[in-house]
């Protein structure tokens, strides 16, 4: 039985409950957040004429996101949409192996900045010359 049906089968006292309950599903700190992303991806979709949220869709959205953005960013928009489109579609793109594939490829090409790390004489100097206060 698809969730269509299901919804068509409920009185509507409790679809409306049902609703309400989802649309509480999203953190609540970042919520707005949430929909910015979701709301994006759905313009996009209006923008290129396209109907479905398959995996070829999702491909194609995630490799036209700039390619300077960092692994992790992307890695957040996925989950974001992720959320959004279970909770507003019903809509379980986690299924798809190809976008997270792509993501990981993008995480394997970006430059990872290495942290400045401090030597020993560094360290022995600062604590030498460093005030006591």
């Amino acid at each position: 039985m698809s969730s269509d049906s299901e919804i068509h089968c409920t009185p509507s006292e409790i679809t409306v409950k049902v609703k309400s309950a989802s649309a509480n599903l999203l953190p609540e700190k970042s919520r707005e957040r949430y929909e910015v992303i979701y709301r994006k991806f759905m313009d996009w979709r209006l923008k290129n004429k396209v109907q479905s949220f398959s995996e070829n869709i999702l491909m194609a959205y995630f490799d036209e996101l700039p390619n300077k953005m960092k692994p992790s960013s992307l890695w957040a928009i996925y989950s974001m949409l992720r959320s959004t489109i279970v909770i507003h579609n019903n809509i379980n793109i986690a299924d798809y192996s190809k976008p997270q594939a792509l993501l990981k490829r993008k995480s394997d090409v970006f430059p990872s900045k290495k942290s400045k790390l401090l030597s020993a004489n560094d360290i022995k100097t600062f604590l030498q010359n460093a005030p006591d206060e």
